[in-house]
């Protein structure tokens, strides 16, 4: 299960990482910046999709509820 304070957690080392790169001239320590950042917003995505789905299945599970109470 993905974290969103893990995932941001990356994204801003990456950025970070970009940004000391670009400073130094070193291309490879900033790609790496750009993919951590990648990497993180990923884990951020990830993190709200479960817990939207988390969310989905747990109003129609009170839909379903509510339905069988009613007939």
């Amino acid at each position: 299960m993905a974290d969103d304070i893990d995932g941001k957690a990356t994204h801003v080392a990456g950025k970070i990482k970009a940004g000391i790169g670009e400073l130094l001239g070193d291309t490879k320590l900033e790609q790496e910046g750009e993919l951590d950042q990648m990497e993180g917003r990923a884990e951020q995505d990830q993190a709200r999709a479960e817990a939207a789905a988390d969310e989905a299945a747990t109003r129609r599970a009170a839909a379903r509820q509510a339905r069988d109470h009613q007939i």
